[in-house]
């Protein structure tokens, strides 16, 4: 379940609760569009188990960005903290119309999101 949390201006902010295998993880993604009318794109993720924990072969959590009739690509590896279990990332994407995916990855280099999504949330206007 998604909610939005605040929109004014050129900000958005989004509240996402996390989907199987991660339940209790929460995240606030929150979109701004920078002076060259890029949108910049923050994901913070609260309550989020360590990757190895909810399987062994996982080693990190990666964030992508797929834009209708575009394609999808990947943002980066979700800046993350075991002990504090939460993680960061910041991008920046052109397009104002997006889905951005947080997935359980077992490889760094990965090209593809795995089938394992912990959030899915579209943001953004078209």
């Amino acid at each position: 379940m998604a909610t939005v949390l605040a929109s004014s201006g050129c900000a958005s902010r989004y509240r996402v609760e996390g989907q199987a295998p991660a339940y209790a993880a929460v995240s606030k993604i929150k979109v701004r569009v920078n002076k060259t009318e890029n949108r910049v794109l923050r994901l913070e993720v609260e309550h989020l188990a360590p990757p190895q924990r909810i399987s062994p072969r996982y080693t990190n959590y990666a964030v992508w960005i797929a834009v209708p009739g575009v394609g999808l690509t990947k943002a980066g590896l979700l800046d993350y903290n075991d002990r504090r279990r939460r993680g960061t990332l910041e991008a920046t994407t052109p397009h104002s119309n997006f889905e951005v995916l947080l997935t359980l990855e077992s490889d760094r280099s990965a090209t593809q999101p795995s089938s394992n999504v912990i959030v899915r949330k579209v943001v953004g206007r078209a």
